[in-house]
Order: C-alpha cells, then structure tokens, then sequence
C-alpha cells in the first residue's frame, strides 16, 4: 500500500466525477474548494452563521459524503460557485481530505498531516490538518483551506503549495518539543473554541499517527488513552512518556502507510479502535470511525 492509494476514507465512490470537477494544480485546488466549502467556524466568525440542516457537516468522515451532500444542495460542477445556504459547513479536515483524494486520483502520494499552525494568531499555535503530497522535489505541504478568499482574509503570503515547515509542526513534532520545554503547551490549541493545554497537543499525536498508518478520523475523535484526557483534559506524566516514545517513532516520517502501520505494532494502545468518543453537537458520544 502507498500514500497514492485511496482509503475507505477518501474514496468518493459513486461521486468520482466531483473529483474530476477539481483542478490539479495544488492552488486552484484550493480556490476551487471555496466554491462549495467553508469551515464552520469561519462561517460564525464571519456572521452567515450555520444553517441548522448543516451543523453535522463537520461530521461526514468521508468525501463519498461530503459530495453527496454537496451534490444535494447544488448538482452543479464544483467548479461553480455556490450560494451560502448549498455549501459544505466543514473543518480543515474536509478540505485537506478532498485534496488528499484528488491527488491519490491522479497517482500522486498524499497523506494528512495532523499539528498546528502559527499563522492564524500571533504567538499561538492553532490546531490544523495540512495535506503533505510527493512531488519531484520531495514532500510538501498544502494548506488546502487557505483558497484566495481566506488567504486574503488572513493576510497570508507565502506559498500555500509549499507552506514553510517553520509555520507548521506536526502532531509527533509539537509533542517533542512541548517535551523539549521548547513550546509552552497553553500556546497550542483550538483558541476559537477556547481550548489549549498539554491535553490537546497530546491528542494530536494519536490522529497525526493515526493519518500515517492510513486512518483518517476527524479532529474531535479520541481512542486509547485519549478516552481519558478528552474527558479530564489533564495528561499523566506515564502517558505524556508513553506518548513520547511514540511521537519519537514517527520521526523521521514513514515512507509508506504500510511502514508506518510496522511502527504502530509496537504501540498497540495507540492504534485506532472500530468505534471513537467524538463530539456530536457538543457533547462527547460513541461513534464508528467509518
């Protein structure tokens, strides 16, 4: 298995021709996802608000869902610009998803990557999944959020197609050097939500692992020993080790799915189980991860 093959997660199924709809090159790849999608965060903050029928967008784990719930709301190419009331009320998870499906269709290796940007506030870290594929020139990094409306809306200028690795770290990378003293863990977090601490960082190595070993959960799925620190949002020092090793396993990064799955054999609590606590509509449920 490759990072170029789709996961069940990627897969459109039935909805393949969306994927033709998107363009190739990683920037308009971006810009033609403002089309249809928006982070529903971005939508509050930018008073259009959520429309009721769309708070469980964020939730659809599969871009064969999110295209069918597009394709019901507006049946045109995704190539057209949409009203607000027909768009995808997503997260940066959908948006990297649906790149990272695009260039597995094209035979291009891709996978998502799970840590934090400091781009978005200054002197913070927010949590944000990127979409990291293989070019010629070696692995890089696409913040396929960022289309020309909200690069504008943030102020960014540098290449969304090869964003710096100085700007982003990675789930393993945060945690080392939150271990380091490097990083104060209250600097990273979901600071529109309100949320920082060890415990967050410390999830996130779990699903930046996870998306490695070709499991793509959402942002707000927990298994293992984050069962514990999503509901007490405090870490034990044993787990904050056992998450170190881990974390130290992952770097460099396994070259391919089936490596990094090698890796996780000797991390057995670490693996993802059938069914995750998730937050639905606020509180913290029992869901399948597929």
């Amino acid at each position: 298995m490759s990072y170029s093959q789709q996961t069940v997660w990627s897969d459109p199924g039935p909805f393949a021709d969306g994927l033709d709809d998107l363009p190739a090159h990683p920037s308009e790849l971006a810009d033609c996802l403002e089309n249809f999608l928006i982070h529903h965060a971005a939508a509050r903050f930018l008073n259009f608000g959520v429309p009721d029928y769309a708070e469980t967008d964020r939730n659809l784990r599969t871009v064969e869902r999110l295209f069918q719930t597009a394709k019901e709301r507006d049946n045109r190419p995704f190539t057209a610009h949409r009203r607000l009331p027909a768009y995808l009320y997503g997260s940066c998870h959908d948006f990297v998803l649906i790149a990272a499906s695009k260039f597995r269709s094209l035979g291009i290796e891709a996978r998502l990557r799970v840590g934090f940007v400091n781009y978005f506030r200054e002197n913070r870290w927010e949590d944000h999944w990127l979409c990291e594929y293989r070019t010629k020139d070696g692995w890089r990094l696409l913040d396929a959020q960022l289309g020309m409306r909200a690069r504008q809306g943030h102020g960014i200028t540098f290449d969304i197609t090869d964003v710096p690795r100085s700007r982003f770290k990675t789930g393993c990378e945060m945690w080392l050097a939150i271990r380091n003293g490097d990083i104060d863990p209250q600097t990273c977090g979901l600071f529109y939500a309100g949320i920082s601490g060890h415990w967050f960082p410390a999830s996130n190595v779990l699903k930046d692992v996870a998306t490695l070993a070709a499991t793509e959960p959402l942002p707000w799925d927990y298994w293992g020993p984050a069962r514990e620190f999503s509901r007490k949002r405090t870490v034990n020092e044993a787990t904050q080790l056992q998450l170190e090793k881990l974390a130290q396993s992952f770097i460099p990064t396994p070259d391919s799915p089936r490596d990094a799955c090698s890796v996780l054999e000797d991390f057995d609590w670490a693996k993802p189980t059938t069914t995750v606590l998730s937050f639905v509509n606020g509180e913290l449920r029992e869901c399948p991860l597929i």
